[in-house]
C-alpha cells in the first residue's frame, strides 16, 4: 500500500521553508474529535515543534504534548469532514500564521504554519487566536471593505463600515435603510449579486443560525465567493466572521468582507505551478511504473557491499526470493534451485559482482537470457544506477522479466523458416517431377507423330502410333487432374456437400474398371464377396471422394503387383446406429511391398520408395496423398500395412449417414440400348469441341442440335415440345450462362420432361468439387474432357436406362 506521502503527493513539501503537515483525526464513539495523528510533516514543521521527524510521524498530538485545545480540534474537524478552511495567528516565541485546510480525503486535513510579521505586540505570546472586540475591529477595519456587527440570536445587525463603489454600498443606497434581519439582507444581496449556481451555498453560509453553529466551537470562520456587479464584472470576496461576546443571552460576531481577487490570482498561479509540478511528478511516476510493469522482479544492488534489496516482485508465487541479503550467497542458492542446469555456469559468470563493474565500464546496461527448471525463459538485465567520482560503477538495478512468449514466437519463426525451406524443397522436387512426368508422355506423342509421318501408307504402324498417342495423352490428362486436385486439397478447399448414393453400384463400377485394368497386366483381381457385409446400401455422403479414394488404392495395388500376382478387395460394415454407419474398405496385394521405414511417408506427395520406380511404374506419386486428404476431410482414416517383397494391405475407414432409398434413381434394365434416332441438344461454346461431340453422337445415329451457350440451350429446350429431346449435353464454362445455371433453369421449368430429361456435363473441370456441383445443379452425369466416345455413349445409355 502506498505511504501517505505518496497518496497525497507530498514530496514537493519535503524541503519547503514553510512548515507543513497532514493530520488524521481521531474520533470518539460519538463521532466527536478527541485527538489527531501526524501522518506527514516536513523538517520545517518539526523544527517549529522542537521535535525530530521520527518523533512526530505516526504519533498522536496528545502523546507529544500534554494538552489539546478543543478549538483546534473543531477547526481540524471542519477541514477534515466539512471541507472548510480556517486560518489564524498564534505566538510561540515568534509570531506564526496557521492555515488549516482539507486535503481531499475524508478524515484528513493539512496544516501550514509560517512566521508572520503582522503581530501587534511581539513580546506578547498569543495562545488565543481571537483577541477582544476592539482588537477585532482594529484589525478588520483597514482591510475589509464592509464590516458588520451581528447578534446571531435575533438577527439584528449594524453596519460598521461600508466602502463606496462596492456592491454592498450600492445595495444600501438602493434600499435606503437597514433590513429587519441579517438573513433578509443576505437574501436580497444574493438575489442581486450572486449567480444561481452559487446562491444556495452563499445563503447557507450566511444564515445566522448556521454561523452560530459553526462559531460555537471555534473563534472564526471564512468563506470565499464570487460576486457579480450590475455591469457584469466578477469580483472575488472573502467573508471573515470572528466571534465577539457570546453568553447565554447574546451571541455577537463581527463579519467583514474584503476583495481577494489579487490574492486568489497569486494563489491560482501558485496552485497552477504546484499542479504542474504534481502532474510532472505523476507523469514521471507513471512512466516508472509502466516500465517496472514489464519486469517481474526488480532489486537494487550495492556492488561494493555485496548487498541487494528487493524493490518489487510481481511474480512472488514463482520467484520466491528473499527481500534482502548478501548477494553472492543468495545468488548461488537461487541459481542451484531455479536455473536449468545447462545455463547455471553462464548465469554464475554473468552475475559475478567482482567483474560486473569492468564489464559495464562502457555500458549502461547488459543482459542475458536463460531457462528455468520449470521450462520458462527469463531475461536478466543489469542497469546502471550510480557511479563514483571516478566513473566506477557502484550500484546497479537487477531487473528480471519472463520472455517465454517471445521464445515461443522465436521457436515458431524457426519452425516456419524450416517449413518454408521444406516447402521450397518440395516445390523444387515438384517441378523436377513434373518436368519428368510431363515431358515423358509429350516426348512419346511427338515421337509417335514422327514415326507415323515416316510410314504414311502402313496402316499397322499408323494404328500403333495412334494407340500410343492416345495412351500418352490419357496419362498427361491424369497428371494435370492430380496436380489440380492436390492443389485444391492442400489449400484446405474441401467439398462438404452430401449426396445420396448406392454403395453397391459404386463398388460394382469401381471393381469392374479395375478388373479390366488388372486383366491387361495379367493380374488376378479378386472381389471377395463372401467377406462383404453391406447391410446399409443407401448412403449419404461424398460418393465422388469415395470413388477417387478406392480408385487410387486399387490402382496402386494393380500397378505395383507383378504379372501373375493377385489383388483382393472387400468391404464390411464396422459399426452403425439409427443415423450413421462406418464402413471399412480393404485392398490386399502380393506385390513389391514397402519397407517399414517408407510406410510413414507413403501418403506424402510424389513419394515412391525407389527413384527407378518413376520410370518402371507410371504415376505422379500423388494418388495416396490425395486419398489421405480426402479421407481426412470425410472424417476417416487410411491405414497401411506392408512388407518388402511380400505385399501391401490398405484399409480405408469412412463414416457415412444412412440415406433414404426413395431418393435413389432406379435402374430398370441392363439390356443394350440403341441410340439410333435419338435427338440430343449439345451446348458448347468451343467450335472444335462441338465438332468432336457432334461427330461422336452422329456416328451412333443420334440427331444433334447445337447451342453456343447455356442461355441458347435453355431457350431451345423451352421452345421445344415435351419429349422432343432425349438428352442434353452441357459444357460448364460458357459465356452468358454457364452449364450449371442452365441445368437449374431447365429443371425448374413447368413441363413434363423438365425433371426427367438426362443432362450430361462435359467439362475440362475434373476436380471432385466440380463433379459434385454438377450433381447438385441437377445433372445426371459428369464427363471430363478430353472426351472418349466409349464413355460418352455409356453415359448416354445409362441415362436412357433410368428414364
Amino acid at each position: 500500500m502506498p505511504s501517505y506521502k505518496e497518496q497525497f503527493n507530498l514530496s514537493i513539501f519535503d524541503y519547503s521553508p514553510v512548515g507543513y503537515c497532514v493530520l488524521e483525526l481521531v474520533l470518539d464513539d460519538k463521532g466527536q474529535p478527541v485527538d489527531w495523528i501526524y501522518r506527514y510533516c516536513n523538517q520545517a514543521f518539526a523544527d517549529i515543534k522542537d521535535h525530530s521527524l521520527e518523533e512526530i510521524l505516526d504519533h498522536s498530538f496528545q502523546s507529544l504534548f500534554p494538552e489539546i485545545d478543543n478549538k483546534w480540534l473543531h477547526v481540524c474537524y471542519e477541514a477534515a469532514y466539512e471541507n472548510r478552511s480556517s486560518e489564524t495567528d498564534v505566538r510561540k516565541e515568534k509570531n506564526y500564521h496557521v492555515v488549516i485546510a482539507p486535503v481531499g480525503k475524508t478524515g484528513f486535513c493539512s496544516g501550514m504554519i509560517y512566521e508572520s510579521e503582522k503581530a501587534e505586540n511581539k513580546n506578547t505570546e498569543i495562545n488565543d487566536p481571537m483577541p477582544d472586540e476592539n482588537y477585532i475591529i482594529k484589525k478588520l477595519f483597514p482591510e475589509y471593505v464592509s464590516l458588520y456587527r451581528i447578534e446571531l440570536n435575533s438577527g439584528k445587525y449594524e453596519i460598521l463600515r461600508l466602502v463606496s463603489n462596492t456592491n454592498a454600498k450600492k445595495l444600501a443606497d438602493k434600499t435606503s435603510g437597514i433590513f429587519n434581519s441579517f438573513d433578509e439582507y443576505s437574501k436580497v444581496y444574493a438575489d442581486t449579486f450572486i449567480s444561481e449556481k452559487d446562491k444556495a451555498e452563499f445563503l447557507d453560509w450566511h444564515l445566522c443560525r448556521n454561523m452560530k453553529k459553526r462559531l460555537r466551537h471555534t473563534e472564526k470562520i471564512t468563506y470565499h465567493y464570487q460576486s457579480i456587479s450590475e455591469d457584469g464584472h466578477n469580483s472575488y470576496y472573502e467573508a471573515y466572521a470572528a466571534k465577539g461576546k457570546a453568553d447565554d443571552e447574546t451571541f455577537t460576531i463581527f463579519l467583514g468582507y474584503r476583495n481577494v481577487g489579487s490574492i486568489l490570482y497569486k494563489e491560482k498561479v501558485i496552485q497552477q505551478k504546484l499542479a504542474e509540478a504534481l502532474e510532472k511528478t505523476r507523469l514521471n511516476n507513471e512512466i516508472i511504473d509502466a516500465i517496472a510493469k514489464t519486469y517481474h522482479y526488480i532489486s537494487r544492488i550495492d556492488i561494493q557491499e555485496d548487498w541487494f534489496e528487493e524493490i518489487s516482485n510481481r511474480d512472488a508465487k514463482n520467484l520466491k526470493y528473499i527481500k534482502a541479503g548478501i548477494l553472492s550467497v543468495n545468488n548461488e542458492k537461487l541459481c542451484r534451485q531455479f536455473v536449468a542446469e545447462e545455463y547455471q555456469d553462464a548465469f554464475f559468470k554473468f552475475t559475478d559482482m567482482s567483474t560486473l563493474a569492468e564489464r559495464m565500464k562502457n555500458e549502461e546496461t547488459i543482459a542475458m537470457e536463460y531457462q528455468m527448471k520449470d521450462g520458462n525463459w527469463h531475461k536478466l538485465r543489469f542497469i546502471e544506477k550510480k557511479r563514483d567520482e571516478n566513473g566506477q560503477l557502484t550500484h546497479v538495478l537487477c531487473a528480471i522479466r519472463s520472455i517465454s512468449d517471445v521464445k515461443k514466437k522465436e521457436q515458431n519463426l524457426i519452425y516456419q523458416v524450416a517449413e518454408a525451406r521444406k516447402d521450397a524443397a518440395l516445390k523444387s522436387r515438384f517441378l523436377s517431377n513434373m518436368s519428368h512426368d510431363i515431358r515423358t508422355p509429350v516426348n512419346g506423342i511427338m515421337g509417335m507423330l514422327d514415326l507415323a509421318n515416316c510410314y504414311p501408307e502402313d496402316m499397322e504402324v499408323q494404328q500403333k502410333c495412334r494407340d500410343q498417342i492416345m495412351k500418352s495423352s490419357k496419362y498427361l490428362v491424369s497428371i494435370v487432374s492430380d496436380i489440380l486436385e492436390m492443389n485444391k486439397l492442400e489449400s484446405g478447399d474441401f467439398s462438404e456437400k452430401e449426396l445420396t448414393f448406392d454403395l453397391a453400384e459404386l463398388l460394382n463400377k469401381t471393381n469392374t474398371d479395375k478388373k479390366i485394368q488388372a486383366e491387361e497386366k495379367d493380374v488376378d483381381y479378386v472381389v471377395e464377396w463372401e467377406k462383404f457385409d453391406l447391410r446399409h446400401i443407401c448412403l449419404k455422403g461424398n460418393p465422388v471422394y469415395l470413388k477417387k479414394i478406392l480408385d487410387a488404392v486399387s490402382d496402386n495395388a494393380v500397378k505395383f503387383t507383378e504379372p501373375g500376382g493377385s489383388v483382393h478387395v472387400w468391404c464390411k460394415e464396422k459399426s452403425a446406429d439409427d443415423e450413421n454407419v462406418v464402413y471399412e474398405f480393404e485392398c490386399s496385394d502380393n506385390g513389391i511391398g514397402m519397407s517399414q521405414e517408407f510406410i510413414p511417408h507413403a501418403c506424402e506427395m510424389f513419394s515412391q520408395e525407389n527413384i527407378t520406380s518413376r520410370s518402371k511404374y507410371e504415376g505422379t506419386g500423388l494418388g495416396l496423398a490425395i486419398s489421405e486428404k480426402m479421407a481426412e476431410s470425410l472424417g476417416g482414416t487410411i491405414e497401411i500395412k506392408s512388407r518388402k517383397g511380400i505385399g501391401t494391405t490398405v484399409r480405408v475407414t469412412l463414416p457415412f449417414k444412412i440415406g433414404n432409398p426413395e431418393k435413389l434413381a432406379k435402374a430398370e434394365s441392363h439390356e443394350e440400348i440403341s441410340l439410333e434416332g435419338k435427338r440430343a441438344l449439345v451446348a458448347e461454346d468451343n467450335e472444335l469441341n462441338m465438332e468432336i461431340v457432334k461427330f461422336m453422337l452422329e456416328n451412333k445415329g443420334v440427331h444433334v442440335e447445337c447451342a453456343a451457350d447455356g442461355m441458347e440451350a435453355v431457350k431451345k429446350f423451352e421452345e421445344s415440345a415435351p419429349g422432343y429431346y432425349d438428352a442434353v449435353f452441357m459444357d460448364i464454362m460458357m459465356p452468358n450462362m454457364n452449364g450449371w445455371d442452365a441445368a437449374r433453369m431447365i429443371r425448374s421449368m413447368k413441363r413434363s420432361d423438365a425433371g426427367t430429361i438426362p443432362i450430361i456435363a462435359m467439362s475440362a473441370n475434373a476436380l471432385a468439387e466440380d463433379m459434385i456441383n454438377s450433381r447438385i445443379s441437377g445433372m445426371n452425369q459428369h464427363l471430363t474432357k478430353p472426351l472418349e466416345e466409349k464413355k460418352l455413349m455409356a453415359a448416354f445409355k445409362e441415362c436412357q436406362r433410368k428414364i
